[in-house]
């Protein structure tokens, strides 16, 4: 296993810093070889948090070869337990799923943060009124003038490993852990979206489930005996809208029809 720290300065208001207890909180985001929990492996973790106000730590744990995963694991898993509250982009439909899934098969006891903060989650309902077509993570941070130096993407890193298995060629290494630390760094800037979403008046949450819908997903979800960790109250009404075409056409699998939800914002 390869580890690169960083430390840094983050100039965060201390507004936002204190309003949302940001020191409390580690920032994280993985890169795999796939979407397959079971068969995929976690090549990259990386975990930021605030040291104080000021400056920021990023820790990453690469694998150098496919058996790598589990020091990767055991690493982050020794570092996140420091802390109650965890904080990703979209991690909550993948990273955190992904993570426990392959602890799993390591044969590591993980019990994650308590506190999930996803910040795509709290964007993704807002952002067409500021003019965005895309909820990405890319596109968020142009829109907040955030400037990268990365220029791949998470597919193209699933690529560039490949070849990293065969050569161990270090630049390529160094891609792919600037695009992770990339994503990492920048996460502590959304919270300046998050606090605009939060006081400007004019800014408007999409509609949520209807009286209608929640009465029939309800009777579906008991009819067909399926049981979800999602509170359907609180989801949207396009998700609802998800989730009970779901239904209709014969999916009645617990976990689907809570992935269902959980990635419809």
């Amino acid at each position: 296993m390869f580890t690169r720290n960083h430390e840094g300065k983050l100039h965060i208001s201390q507004q936002i810093f204190k309003k949302y207890d940001l020191g409390n909180i580690a920032f994280f985001d993985i890169e795999t070889t796939g979407f397959n929990r079971t068969c995929d492996i976690i090549m990259l973790i990386s975990i930021g948090y605030f040291k104080d106000y000021e400056n920021f730590i990023i820790k990453q744990y690469y694998a150098e070869y496919i058996e790598d995963e589990e020091n990767v694991l055991k690493a982050f898993k020794e570092e996140i337990a420091k802390f109650d509250s965890w904080c990703s982009y979209n991690g909550i439909a993948f990273d955190e799923d992904f993570i426990i899934k392959r602890m799993e098969r390591n044969n590591i006891e993980f019990v994650p943060p308590s506190k999930h903060v996803d910040l795509y989650r709290l964007i993704k309902p807002y952002h067409k009124q500021f003019g965005l077509e895309r909820c990405n993570l890319k596109t968020i941070e142009r829109f907040l003038g955030i400037d990268r130096e990365d220029r791949i993407d998470g597919g193209l890193s699933v690529q560039l490993y490949k070849q990293y298995l065969y050569t161990n060629n270090d630049d390529i290494r160094d891609t792919i852990m600037l695009h992770n630390y990339e994503d990492v760094l920048n996460l502590p800037l959304l919270f300046n979206l998050i606090y605009r979403i939060g006081t400007d008046p004019n800014i408007k949450k999409e509609p949520g489930i209807t009286p209608n819908q929640l009465k029939y997903l309800n009777i579906l979800l008991k009819k067909n005996n399926i049981e979800i960790e999602s509170d359907i109250k609180s989801i949207s009404k396009k998700a609802a809208s998800r989730a009970i075409d779901s239904i209709l056409k014969g999916n009645v699998d617990n976990k689907k029809i809570d992935f269902i939800i959980k990635d419809t914002y």
